[in-house]
């Protein structure tokens, strides 16, 4: 406990980084943001509760005898698409989402339009995309006379056991997420690695714009967890299993997860939240966990990011 304790100033470091406190002692950063400190200690017992009671749950069937032992622990059956299926969605999906940024960024540049007033059209473009490919993902679901609700395990566990494991496993993640989050730190100081907070979460520090912060929160708790977790827990992640196995495709989804999102300070905590989200799929069978954890994570982030804005 007290190991995972003293990684509190660099996470807390980390979250202030693009809002000019940067510069002060770690006393002065948990003075300054107490409200901080109090939760990550909170998240941290608690999620050191729920690792212990995952590892026996889950356990627990590979050690008994009778019918326990006979229940699968992995719970991603086989589904009716593959690795060829996945290529064409990655690759309209880069098509759609690059080219919306193009397509925003040249109406800016034509019509003369500085880059706080273009910011929420891309927000919003990019928002509507998503919601289109999501939209795009139920069609093709139905042309294939697929259920996307069983595909999708969202029929495998009752809603709110769905969401109470989903939220099980955002605790448990906290304690491993923060190791990984400051060893992973210290490797990007040695290899030269600039520590910068992702462009959104700057945004969200620093943004004067109501409408811009609004659609970052809407954009990070509500249409990412879902647009993601669709796409790579879902979609890809069967598809990968099918071909190479459980831990392979784990793997390899949660490496293309973190590097979907371009950027490279993050990339080793992202990766370890991919194989946290990966498992709460896997070991549940529900979409809805994974949801779940995603959201609030994110909503954890973008609330100490508000707090210490807030507060700075």
């Amino acid at each position: 406990m007290c190991c995972l304790l003293n990684l509190f100033p660099h996470f807390l470091a980390a979250a202030v980084a693009g809002t000019g406190s940067g510069d002060l002692s770690e006393a002065e950063l948990i003075a300054r943001y107490p409200a901080v400190a109090f939760a990550f200690t909170i998240l941290i017992s608690l999620g050191l509760l729920a690792d212990l009671y995952l590892v026996l749950r889950f356990a627990r069937p590979l050690l008994a005898n009778g019918s326990a032992a006979n229940q699968p622990v992995l719970k991603i059956d086989p589904k009716p698409w593959g690795l060829r299926d996945a290529g064409i969605v990655a690759s309209l999906l880069v098509l759609a989402l690059g080219g919306v940024e193009a397509i925003v960024a040249l109406i800016a540049k034509f019509a003369h339009l500085d880059e706080a007033v273009a910011l929420p059209w891309l927000l919003g473009m990019d928002m509507l995309v998503r919601l289109a490919v999501l939209f795009g993902f139920i069609a093709w679901f139905q042309l294939r006379n697929v259920d996307w609700r069983v595909a999708l395990g969202l029929r495998r566990e009752p809603p709110l056991r769905a969401l109470g494991w989903g939220a099980v496993f955002f605790v448990a993640v906290f304690p491993p997420l923060t190791v990984v989050f400051a060893a992973y730190s210290k490797l990007c100081h040695w290899v030269g690695i600039k520590d910068e907070p992702q462009p959104i979460s700057d945004l969200l520090a620093n943004s004067g714009s109501v409408v811009v912060v609004a659609l970052i929160v809407i954009f990070a708790i509500v249409i990412a967890p879902i647009f993601e977790e669709i796409l790579f827990r879902g979609f890809a992640y069967p598809a990968l299993k099918q071909r190479w196995g459980p831990w392979a495709a784990l793997m390899i989804v949660s490496a293309v997860f973190a590097a979907f999102h371009l950027h490279l300070p993050s990339f080793g905590p992202l990766f370890a939240l991919a194989v946290g989200l990966g498992l709460s799929y896997e070991l549940t069978g529900s979409l809805l966990a994974p949801i779940t954890m995603h959201a609030l994570f994110n909503a954890t982030n973008v609330a100490v990011l508000l707090y210490v804005r807030a507060h700075s």
